[in-house]
């Protein structure tokens, strides 16, 4: 006895021209949706009744460094010492017991 095997469907291709896309389809295509936005083009990711949207961000311009001895004359001796003797009593310490 011969049994008829099921005809498997094949899955519809992905139109990658949409702008709307699953996100099991954008996993599988991220490298071509990456392309379109970097290319200015805007597209939605959704899952379930959520959407999202990916986008390309613009570069962050590095935080400048500040060169040796950039404060060196922001503070004075008298100010230093009065700011590390205040110092040491605004810190909370241990009862004695505990140490």
């Amino acid at each position: 006895m011969k049994i008829a095997s099921r005809s498997r469907s094949r899955k519809a291709k992905v139109n990658l021209q949409s702008q709307l896309f699953t996100l099991s389809n954008a996993k599988t295509y991220l490298g071509r949706l990456m392309e379109k936005v970097g290319q200015g083009e805007t597209v939605y990711i959704v899952k379930g009744h959520r959407r999202f949207v990916l986008q390309e961000v613009p570069e962050i311009e590095p935080i400048p460094v500040r060169p040796a001895g950039f404060f060196a004359n922001a503070y004075n001796k008298t100010e230093i010492d009065e700011d590390n003797r205040m110092a040491k009593f605004s810190v909370i310490r241990a009862p004695k017991d505990l140490e």
